[in-house]
């Protein structure tokens, strides 16, 4: 009877497990380890610089100098800013400084969509 009980017991705790992932919580693999705050002041350095550069080729293609906006750098920084999402920081002001910079790009994006629709229309 116990060898059955500790078969239940097992199957139900398999079962738990599959509901969280099922259940929309992040998966544990797509959290990153914790990093100090240097290495995440430099995450965002890094990422504010391609945000930048990102930035004045819009500016570029808003003022008719290029031809086409810079949709592979604008999918290189999404994607340098979902990794930045995904920073488990363990310090408040680390995560203050990963939230400001997060919206910052936001605002960007924002604007640089509202911009393109505009030259649409014309």
């Amino acid at each position: 009877m116990a060898m059955d009980d500790e078969k239940r017991k097992s199957f139900w705790e398999e079962d738990e497990d599959e509901s969280d992932e099922s259940a929309g919580l992040i998966p544990k693999k797509l959290i990153t380890e914790s990093l100090d705050s240097t290495e995440i002041d430099q995450k965002i350095h890094d990422t504010k610089i391609l945000m930048d550069q990102t930035h004045q080729l819009y500016q570029h293609y808003f003022n008719g100098i290029e031809k086409r906006p810079p949709i592979e750098k604008t999918r290189l920084l999404e994607s340098k800013i979902n990794e930045l999402q995904r920073i488990s920081a363990s310090n408040t002001a680390s995560k203050f400084k990963i939230s400001q910079f997060i919206q910052l790009y936001i605002t960007f994006r924002d604007l640089w969509e509202r911009k393109l629709k505009a030259k649409e229309k014309v």
